[in-house]
């Protein structure tokens, strides 16, 4: 077969010549044609089925819109040509099975990426369950039917044209007709005889297909799944819920695959962006059940049926029997007079500070993961939380003496590319605090805003020089900076965290983190 490129299968309008099963538009042509340029896993997996197939372009696209329009329906009424009826029975099949349905949950339906990643899955498992036998006679039923029907179509030509001639010339024609007519019917039979070949062993094989279509979207749906993850966890909140509400621009497509591709091919990234929706999760709910600011300051008098704040002489009315009816009836109709209250917010908070150990020993595991991942997951997490308080964030990584690194990120915004470059920072030597405590500092003497918050996780440390701890207790109480402290995975160095912070928490297994977060999250 010659070799042929995606774009080779790319069309323009509904697609109306009896290749596709599932009812689609226009519109739905485009969606598929534009997801095939946009993907390039899908635009070479279109391309490689194809030349092993001749119907697989058009089993792609059914697959395609099987996931992604919202009520994809077979067409029971089409009349599909014999060698594309095979792809009308693998879509029913794929469609009876509930990880198609699992799929269709996870947010495939109306997003191109998923709905990409979901068809190659289940096409490259599904035409590995066909053998190459079946594959050649789909190829020649394909061809045979394909051959029949322009030779059909010569032959009523040739007859059109035999209307118009001379005598010698008609008799010319109507011969050229009629041998077209006995090699298409001569094509014909041998495509009935495929057919019937075919037919013959189609309940084992769609089993087969069945099968192996399932394990292709089992794949896909874990594939799905990491990709949300990398995408709400470094793309500025892509998910199925929506973003985070911080006004950043969204990424186009061609971004978000890039940057998937760029997670998934990490360990590490990924390892973090499935842990980051957890903490996201926590950090959310913590933000939702503070009252920072309650009302406080009387505005002016309404009415209404808040008991706490009603005025003294409406309460009144409860001392006397006789007036006891009227308060009842008045709090029954809201119409009690009471005090409006205002809560007002101050103009602004300091920085959220994390400061990440980086030693080498942060690369083990303490329990389900390691400290590194975790104490990154932790970051993002926080990160959203300054972009919700519109607070300036900063990470400090620190290390043995001179290992330093400060990544800002100003109202807690940031592209994808600063934030994977933060989380894949590792310095991998010892552990040295008083240089990331001096940093902290500076960063919270720059604020213009009192109330900075400074988080440090850390897998054990030795000392503290004395004069840092004094000039932090002072600088602490000053500026009305709050200290919190992680030790993860060791009791090494508890004594000295406890006098550089409001709170320590000290993991032993980091599944059993719920408490330092919920404490964490509450900047």
């Amino acid at each position: 077969m010659q070799e042929a490129s995606a774009k080779d299968f790319i069309s323009t309008d509904a697609i109306k010549d009896g290749t596709q099963a599932l009812n689609h538009d226009a519109w739905d042509v485009q969606e598929f044609d534009r997801a095939v340029e946009t993907w390039e896993r899908l635009a070479k997996t279109t391309t490689t089925a194809s030349e092993s197939l001749n119907t697989a372009p058009a089993l792609l696209r059914d697959l395609f819109w099987s996931f992604h329009k919202r009520a994809p329906r077979i067409n029971d009424h089409a009349r599909l040509k014999p060698a594309y009826e095979i792809n009308r029975q693998i879509i029913e099949e794929v469609m009876q099975t509930s990880e198609w349905r699992q799929l269709r949950e996870s947010g495939s339906v109306n997003d191109s990426m998923l709905s990409a990643i979901a068809t190659i899955g289940t096409t490259e498992q599904a035409l590995k369950a066909l053998d190459p036998k079946e594959c050649k006679q789909i190829n020649q039923l394909a061809s045979a039917t394909e051959a029949a029907e322009k030779l059909f179509k010569q032959a009523e030509t040739l007859n059109e044209l035999s209307g118009q001639g001379n005598p010698e010339q008609v008799k010319e024609l109507r011969a050229q007709a009629d041998k077209a007519r006995a090699s298409a019917k001569r094509k014909e039979r041998i495509a009935a005889w495929l057919e019937q070949e075919l037919m013959a062993g189609c309940e084992e094989r769609m089993s087969a297909i069945r099968q192996a279509a399932r394990r292709g979207m089992s794949e896909a749906i874990a594939e799905a799944e990491a990709t949300q993850n990398a995408l709400a966890a470094f793309g500025g909140g892509y998910s199925l819920n929506g973003g985070e509400g911080d006004g950043q621009r969204e990424l186009n497509a061609e971004e978000k695959f890039a940057l998937a591709e760029r997670v998934l091919h990490s360990p590490k990234l990924k390892a973090i962006a499935e842990m980051s929706g957890r903490f996201k999760r926590i950090a959310l709910s913590v933000q939702k059940t503070k009252v920072d600011y309650p009302p406080s300051q009387i505005t002016s008098i309404t009415i209404g049926a808040d008991l706490a704040h009603v005025l003294p002489g409406e309460l009144a009315l409860l001392a006397d029997p006789v007036t006891e009816d009227l308060f009842y009836l008045k709090f029954a109709e809201r119409r009690l007079l009471q005090y409006e209250l205002v809560g007002h917010e101050p103009d602004g908070r300091g920085p959220i500070i994390l400061a990440l150990d980086e030693s080498g020993s942060m690369k083990d595991f303490c329990g389900p993961m390691t400290k590194e991942v975790w104490s990154k997951a932790v970051m993002l997490a926080l990160q959203s939380i300054a972009r919700m308080q519109k607070r300036d964030f900063a990470v400090i990584h620190f290390s043995g003496a001179g290992n330093l690194r400060v990544d800002l990120f100003p109202k807690g915004k940031s592209t994808p590319d600063d934030v994977i470059a933060c989380a894949e920072h590792f310095f991998n030597r010892g552990t040295v605090f008083d240089e990331w405590m001096e940093k902290a500092l500076e960063l919270v003497d720059e604020s213009a805003f009192e109330k900075a918050d400074v988080i440090c996780a850390s897998d054990g440390l030795t000392e503290i020089e004395p004069a840092m701890q004094e000039e932090w207790k002072k600088r602490r109480a000053v500026r009305g900076m709050r200290a919190y402290s992680v030790l993860v995975g060791t009791t090494q160095g508890e004594e000295l965290l406890h006098s550089i912070s409001d709170a320590v928490f000290v993991l032993d297994d980091l599944s059993d983190d719920l408490p330092a977060l919920k404490t964490i999250f509450s900047v």
